[in-house]
Protein backbone atom coordinates (compact mmCIF):
# COMPACT_ATOMS: atom_id res chain seq x y z
CA UNK A 1 0.00 0.00 0.00
CA UNK A 2 1.29 3.45 -0.88
CA UNK A 3 0.56 6.47 1.33
CA UNK A 4 0.78 9.93 -0.14
CA UNK A 5 0.00 13.39 1.19
CA UNK A 6 -2.26 16.22 0.08
CA UNK A 7 -2.42 19.73 1.58
CA UNK A 8 -5.31 20.36 3.94
CA UNK A 9 -6.38 23.48 5.89
CA UNK A 10 -6.32 23.27 9.65
CA UNK A 11 -6.72 26.06 12.22
CA UNK A 12 -3.54 27.24 13.94
CA UNK A 13 -3.18 27.37 17.72
CA UNK A 14 -2.09 31.07 17.75
CA UNK A 15 -4.20 33.95 16.26
CA UNK A 16 -2.89 33.43 12.76
CA UNK A 17 -4.59 32.46 9.47
CA UNK A 18 -5.33 28.88 8.32
CA UNK A 19 -2.38 26.67 7.39
CA UNK A 20 -2.09 23.70 5.05
CA UNK A 21 -2.18 20.37 6.87
CA UNK A 22 -2.09 16.74 5.76
CA UNK A 23 -4.51 14.47 4.00
CA UNK A 24 -3.65 10.86 3.28
CA UNK A 25 -5.06 8.58 0.63
CA UNK A 26 -4.24 4.97 -0.05
CA UNK A 27 -4.09 3.23 -3.36
CA UNK A 28 -3.12 -0.16 -4.54
CA UNK A 29 -0.93 -0.84 -7.55
CA UNK A 30 -2.99 -0.58 -10.69
CA UNK A 31 -3.33 -4.02 -12.25
CA UNK A 32 -5.58 -5.30 -15.00
CA UNK A 33 -8.88 -6.83 -13.95
CA UNK A 34 -9.38 -10.52 -14.44
CA UNK A 35 -11.70 -11.36 -17.36
CA UNK A 36 -15.31 -11.24 -16.20
CA UNK A 37 -14.42 -9.64 -12.85
CA UNK A 38 -17.47 -8.75 -10.83
CA UNK A 39 -18.29 -5.04 -10.56
CA UNK A 40 -17.10 -3.39 -7.36
CA UNK A 41 -19.60 -1.75 -5.03
CA UNK A 42 -18.80 1.90 -4.39
CA UNK A 43 -20.44 4.95 -2.90
CA UNK A 44 -20.61 8.24 -4.79
CA UNK A 45 -21.49 11.86 -4.18
CA UNK A 46 -22.40 14.66 -6.55
CA UNK A 47 -19.78 17.29 -7.43
CA UNK A 48 -21.42 20.59 -6.55
CA UNK A 49 -20.75 23.77 -8.54
CA UNK A 50 -20.48 26.60 -6.00
CA UNK A 51 -19.33 30.20 -5.59
CA UNK A 52 -19.16 29.84 -1.82
CA UNK A 53 -15.78 31.10 -0.54
CA UNK A 54 -13.63 29.16 1.89
CA UNK A 55 -14.15 30.75 5.33
CA UNK A 56 -11.18 32.19 7.19
CA UNK A 57 -10.86 30.91 10.76
CA UNK A 58 -8.72 32.75 13.28
CA UNK A 59 -8.36 33.51 16.99
CA UNK A 60 -8.59 37.04 18.29
CA UNK A 61 -8.85 39.20 21.40
CA UNK A 62 -12.15 40.78 22.37
CA UNK A 63 -12.12 44.39 23.57
CA UNK A 64 -14.01 47.63 23.42
CA UNK A 65 -13.07 50.01 20.63
CA UNK A 66 -12.33 52.88 23.04
CA UNK A 67 -9.96 51.59 25.71
CA UNK A 68 -7.34 53.76 27.38
CA UNK A 69 -4.81 53.74 30.22
CA UNK A 70 -5.42 56.79 32.41
CA UNK A 71 -2.52 58.45 34.24
CA UNK A 72 -1.44 61.70 35.88
CA UNK A 73 0.36 64.41 33.93
CA UNK A 74 2.84 65.02 36.74
CA UNK A 75 4.42 62.85 39.40
CA UNK A 76 3.20 62.93 42.97
CA UNK A 77 1.71 61.05 45.89
CA UNK A 78 -1.73 59.62 45.19
CA UNK A 79 -4.32 61.14 47.51
CA UNK A 80 -7.36 59.05 46.53
CA UNK A 81 -8.72 56.62 43.95
CA UNK A 82 -12.50 56.61 44.01
CA UNK A 83 -13.19 53.60 41.75
CA UNK A 84 -12.32 49.92 41.38
CA UNK A 85 -12.37 47.40 38.54
CA UNK A 86 -15.88 46.84 37.22
CA UNK A 87 -17.30 50.19 38.36
CA UNK A 88 -19.47 52.13 35.93
CA UNK A 89 -18.51 55.80 35.51
CA UNK A 90 -19.92 58.81 33.69
CA UNK A 91 -18.19 61.41 31.56
CA UNK A 92 -16.26 63.94 33.69
CA UNK A 93 -16.53 61.95 36.91
CA UNK A 94 -13.45 62.30 39.15
CA UNK A 95 -11.65 58.96 39.38
CA UNK A 96 -8.36 59.69 41.17
CA UNK A 97 -6.33 62.63 42.46
CA UNK A 98 -2.83 63.54 43.69
CA UNK A 99 -1.88 65.38 46.84
CA UNK A 100 -1.79 69.01 45.72
CA UNK A 101 0.62 70.55 48.25
CA UNK A 102 3.60 70.58 45.91
CA UNK A 103 1.57 71.38 42.80
CA UNK A 104 -0.31 74.25 44.47
CA UNK A 105 3.04 75.64 45.61
CA UNK A 106 4.29 75.54 42.00
CA UNK A 107 1.18 77.43 40.87
CA UNK A 108 1.67 80.02 43.61
CA UNK A 109 5.34 80.41 42.68
CA UNK A 110 4.38 80.97 39.04
CA UNK A 111 1.74 83.56 40.02
CA UNK A 112 4.27 85.48 42.14
CA UNK A 113 6.83 85.37 39.34
CA UNK A 114 4.29 86.74 36.89
CA UNK A 115 3.34 89.57 39.25
CA UNK A 116 7.01 90.55 39.66
CA UNK A 117 7.55 90.46 35.89
CA UNK A 118 4.50 92.71 35.44
CA UNK A 119 5.92 95.29 37.90
CA UNK A 120 9.34 95.17 36.26
CA UNK A 121 7.81 95.68 32.83
CA UNK A 122 5.79 98.69 34.04
CA UNK A 123 8.84 100.30 35.71
CA UNK A 124 11.15 99.79 32.71
CA UNK A 125 8.40 101.06 30.41
CA UNK A 126 8.13 104.30 32.38
CA UNK A 127 11.92 104.75 32.40
CA UNK A 128 12.11 104.13 28.66
CA UNK A 129 9.45 106.78 28.00
CA UNK A 130 11.57 109.24 30.00
CA UNK A 131 14.60 108.23 27.90
CA UNK A 132 16.32 106.81 30.98
CA UNK A 133 16.12 103.11 30.02
CA UNK A 134 17.11 101.73 26.67
CA UNK A 135 14.78 99.97 24.23
CA UNK A 136 16.78 96.79 24.82
CA UNK A 137 15.95 96.92 28.54
CA UNK A 138 12.25 97.30 27.74
CA UNK A 139 12.37 94.34 25.37
CA UNK A 140 14.13 92.20 27.99
CA UNK A 141 11.45 93.09 30.56
CA UNK A 142 8.72 92.18 28.07
CA UNK A 143 10.39 88.82 27.40
CA UNK A 144 10.64 88.11 31.14
CA UNK A 145 6.93 88.88 31.51
CA UNK A 146 5.99 86.57 28.63
CA UNK A 147 8.08 83.74 30.11
CA UNK A 148 6.46 84.18 33.53
CA UNK A 149 2.99 84.15 31.94
CA UNK A 150 3.79 80.93 30.04
CA UNK A 151 5.15 79.36 33.25
CA UNK A 152 1.90 80.12 35.05
CA UNK A 153 -0.15 78.53 32.26
CA UNK A 154 2.00 75.38 32.49
CA UNK A 155 1.63 75.22 36.28
CA UNK A 156 -2.13 75.61 36.07
CA UNK A 157 -2.29 72.93 33.35
CA UNK A 158 -0.35 70.53 35.59
CA UNK A 159 -2.67 71.40 38.47
CA UNK A 160 -5.70 70.66 36.32
CA UNK A 161 -4.28 67.26 35.28
CA UNK A 162 -3.42 66.22 38.81
CA UNK A 163 -6.92 64.80 38.84
CA UNK A 164 -8.02 61.93 36.58
CA UNK A 165 -11.53 62.34 35.20
CA UNK A 166 -13.49 59.87 33.09
CA UNK A 167 -13.09 60.81 29.41
CA UNK A 168 -16.50 59.30 28.62
CA UNK A 169 -19.16 57.07 30.10
CA UNK A 170 -17.86 53.55 30.46
CA UNK A 171 -16.35 50.91 32.75
CA UNK A 172 -13.17 50.65 34.79
CA UNK A 173 -11.29 47.55 33.61
CA UNK A 174 -8.34 47.52 36.02
CA UNK A 175 -6.98 49.49 38.96
CA UNK A 176 -3.19 49.51 39.02
CA UNK A 177 -2.32 51.71 42.00
CA UNK A 178 -3.43 52.56 45.53
CA UNK A 179 -3.51 55.75 47.66
CA UNK A 180 -0.21 56.90 49.22
CA UNK A 181 1.81 55.40 46.37
CA UNK A 182 4.25 57.67 44.56
CA UNK A 183 3.02 57.80 40.98
CA UNK A 184 5.57 58.83 38.32
CA UNK A 185 4.27 61.02 35.52
CA UNK A 186 2.53 58.92 32.88
CA UNK A 187 2.34 55.72 34.94
CA UNK A 188 -1.00 53.98 34.24
CA UNK A 189 -3.34 54.22 37.22
CA UNK A 190 -6.64 52.99 35.73
CA UNK A 191 -7.61 51.05 32.61
CA UNK A 192 -10.80 52.50 31.15
CA UNK A 193 -13.22 51.25 28.47
CA UNK A 194 -15.71 53.63 26.89
CA UNK A 195 -19.16 52.66 25.71
CA UNK A 196 -19.38 54.85 22.63
CA UNK A 197 -17.03 52.86 20.36
CA UNK A 198 -18.74 49.48 20.76
CA UNK A 199 -16.97 46.10 20.83
CA UNK A 200 -14.29 44.77 18.48
CA UNK A 201 -12.10 41.72 17.95
CA UNK A 202 -8.48 42.14 16.83
CA UNK A 203 -7.03 39.15 15.04
CA UNK A 204 -4.03 38.35 12.87
CA UNK A 205 -4.72 37.02 9.36
CA UNK A 206 -2.08 35.26 7.26
CA UNK A 207 -0.90 36.99 4.10
CA UNK A 208 -2.62 34.66 1.57
CA UNK A 209 -5.97 34.94 3.36
CA UNK A 210 -5.92 38.69 3.91
CA UNK A 211 -5.84 39.18 0.13
CA UNK A 212 -9.35 37.69 0.04
CA UNK A 213 -10.76 40.10 2.63
CA UNK A 214 -12.71 43.30 2.02
CA UNK A 215 -14.11 45.86 4.43
CA UNK A 216 -17.64 44.85 5.34
CA UNK A 217 -17.13 41.08 4.99
CA UNK A 218 -19.39 39.25 7.43
CA UNK A 219 -18.06 37.22 10.34
CA UNK A 220 -19.18 35.26 13.38
CA UNK A 221 -17.39 35.53 16.73
CA UNK A 222 -17.69 32.66 19.22
CA UNK A 223 -16.70 32.48 22.85
CA UNK A 224 -15.48 29.35 24.64
CA UNK A 225 -19.02 28.68 25.89
CA UNK A 226 -20.31 28.43 22.31
CA UNK A 227 -22.26 31.70 22.29
CA UNK A 228 -21.86 33.67 19.07
CA UNK A 229 -22.25 37.26 17.87
CA UNK A 230 -22.42 38.57 14.31
CA UNK A 231 -19.58 40.88 13.24
CA UNK A 232 -18.07 42.50 10.17
CA UNK A 233 -14.58 43.45 9.01
CA UNK A 234 -14.12 47.11 9.95
CA UNK A 235 -10.38 47.68 9.49
CA UNK A 236 -7.45 45.94 7.77
CA UNK A 237 -3.92 47.09 8.59
CA UNK A 238 -1.71 48.29 5.74
CA UNK A 239 1.38 46.46 7.00
CA UNK A 240 2.20 42.95 8.19
CA UNK A 241 3.61 42.23 11.63
CA UNK A 242 7.35 41.61 11.10
CA UNK A 243 7.44 38.86 13.74
CA UNK A 244 4.36 36.80 12.82
CA UNK A 245 3.91 37.87 9.18
CA UNK A 246 0.20 38.32 9.87
CA UNK A 247 -1.94 41.37 9.15
CA UNK A 248 -3.95 42.81 12.04
CA UNK A 249 -7.63 42.81 11.14
CA UNK A 250 -10.38 44.39 13.20
CA UNK A 251 -13.88 42.94 13.41
CA UNK A 252 -16.66 45.16 14.78
CA UNK A 253 -19.41 43.33 16.65
CA UNK A 254 -22.86 44.23 15.34
CA UNK A 255 -24.43 44.02 18.80
CA UNK A 256 -23.45 44.03 22.45
CA UNK A 257 -21.98 40.63 23.35
CA UNK A 258 -23.85 38.36 25.78
CA UNK A 259 -23.62 39.03 29.48
CA UNK A 260 -20.42 37.67 30.94
CA UNK A 261 -18.15 38.49 27.99
CA UNK A 262 -15.14 40.56 29.06
CA UNK A 263 -12.44 42.65 27.44
CA UNK A 264 -9.37 40.51 26.87
CA UNK A 265 -11.26 37.26 26.25
CA UNK A 266 -9.76 35.00 23.56
CA UNK A 267 -12.45 34.24 20.96
CA UNK A 268 -12.74 32.38 17.68
CA UNK A 269 -13.71 34.24 14.53
CA UNK A 270 -15.01 32.80 11.26
CA UNK A 271 -14.86 35.36 8.43
CA UNK A 272 -16.71 34.81 5.14
CA UNK A 273 -15.02 36.62 2.21
CA UNK A 274 -16.83 37.73 -0.94
CA UNK A 275 -18.12 35.03 -3.35
CA UNK A 276 -15.55 33.63 -5.77
CA UNK A 277 -15.86 32.38 -9.37
CA UNK A 278 -17.79 29.11 -9.53
CA UNK A 279 -15.77 25.92 -9.11
CA UNK A 280 -16.51 22.29 -8.23
CA UNK A 281 -16.59 21.08 -4.63
CA UNK A 282 -16.35 17.40 -3.74
CA UNK A 283 -16.12 15.47 -0.47
CA UNK A 284 -12.58 15.18 0.77
CA UNK A 285 -12.85 11.40 0.75
CA UNK A 286 -13.09 11.46 -3.06
CA UNK A 287 -9.44 12.52 -3.46
CA UNK A 288 -6.78 9.85 -3.99
CA UNK A 289 -3.04 9.84 -4.55
CA UNK A 290 -2.47 13.49 -3.72
CA UNK A 291 0.86 15.16 -4.30
CA UNK A 292 1.12 18.86 -3.57
CA UNK A 293 -2.02 20.38 -5.07
CA UNK A 294 -2.53 17.55 -7.58
CA UNK A 295 -4.79 14.59 -6.94
CA UNK A 296 -7.18 12.25 -8.72
CA UNK A 297 -10.88 11.42 -8.48
CA UNK A 298 -12.91 8.61 -10.02
CA UNK A 299 -15.95 9.95 -11.87
CA UNK A 300 -18.97 7.71 -12.45
CA UNK A 301 -19.78 7.20 -16.13
CA UNK A 302 -23.08 8.47 -17.53
CA UNK A 303 -24.55 4.94 -17.54
CA UNK A 304 -23.55 4.46 -13.89
CA UNK A 305 -21.78 1.19 -14.61
CA UNK A 306 -18.11 2.18 -14.72
CA UNK A 307 -15.72 4.88 -13.64
CA UNK A 308 -12.93 6.85 -15.24
CA UNK A 309 -10.04 8.52 -13.50
CA UNK A 310 -9.67 12.32 -13.70
CA UNK A 311 -6.55 14.24 -12.68
CA UNK A 312 -7.52 17.41 -10.79
CA UNK A 313 -5.85 20.38 -9.14
CA UNK A 314 -7.05 21.24 -5.65
CA UNK A 315 -7.68 24.94 -5.08
CA UNK A 316 -8.29 24.67 -1.33
CA UNK A 317 -9.60 22.38 1.39
CA UNK A 318 -11.98 23.29 4.18
CA UNK A 319 -12.91 20.67 6.73
CA UNK A 320 -14.46 17.74 4.76
CA UNK A 321 -14.73 19.54 1.42
CA UNK A 322 -12.19 19.92 -1.37
CA UNK A 323 -12.58 22.80 -3.84
CA UNK A 324 -11.20 22.00 -7.29
CA UNK A 325 -9.51 24.34 -9.73
CA UNK A 326 -10.09 21.69 -12.43
CA UNK A 327 -13.69 21.69 -13.73
CA UNK A 328 -15.57 18.39 -13.85
CA UNK A 329 -18.31 17.50 -16.35
CA UNK A 330 -21.76 18.78 -15.45
CA UNK A 331 -23.69 16.66 -12.90
CA UNK A 332 -20.65 14.47 -12.22
CA UNK A 333 -20.69 11.97 -9.40
CA UNK A 334 -17.40 11.06 -7.77
CA UNK A 335 -16.51 7.93 -5.86
CA UNK A 336 -16.20 8.59 -2.11
CA UNK A 337 -15.86 5.02 -0.83
CA UNK A 338 -13.97 2.22 -2.56
CA UNK A 339 -11.82 4.43 -4.78
CA UNK A 340 -8.62 2.79 -3.52
CA UNK A 341 -9.60 -0.45 -5.27
CA UNK A 342 -10.43 1.12 -8.65
CA UNK A 343 -8.65 1.73 -11.91
CA UNK A 344 -9.67 3.59 -15.03
CA UNK A 345 -12.64 1.90 -16.74
CA UNK A 346 -13.44 -0.45 -13.84
CA UNK A 347 -17.00 -1.75 -13.69
CA UNK A 348 -18.83 -0.66 -10.55
CA UNK A 349 -22.18 -0.74 -8.82
CA UNK A 350 -23.17 2.52 -7.21
CA UNK A 351 -24.27 1.46 -3.75
CA UNK A 352 -27.39 3.46 -3.10
CA UNK A 353 -26.56 6.61 -5.13
CA UNK A 354 -25.90 8.45 -1.86
CA UNK A 355 -26.06 12.23 -2.15
CA UNK A 356 -23.45 14.13 -0.16
CA UNK A 357 -23.48 17.91 -0.08
CA UNK A 358 -20.09 19.61 0.55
Amino acid sequence: MKITLLARRVPAAAPVALLIGGLFACSRPQTADAPGAAPLRVETAEAVRTTEPVPIEASGVLSRKAEALLSFKTSGVIAAIQVRAGDRVTRGQELASLRLDEIDAQVAQAEIGLEKARRDLARVGALQRDRVATLESLQDAQTAYDLAEAGLRAARFNREHSVIAAPDSGTILRRMAEPEELAPAGQPILAFAGDAGGWIVRTGIAEPDVLRLRLGDKAVVRNSDGASVAAAVSQIAEGADPATRTVETELRLEQTPPQGWRSGFLVEAVIVPQPVPARDAVPLSALIEGRGKSASVFVLAADGRSVHRVQVEVESIHRDTAYLATPLPSASRVVTSGAEFLKDGRAVIDNGQRTEQP
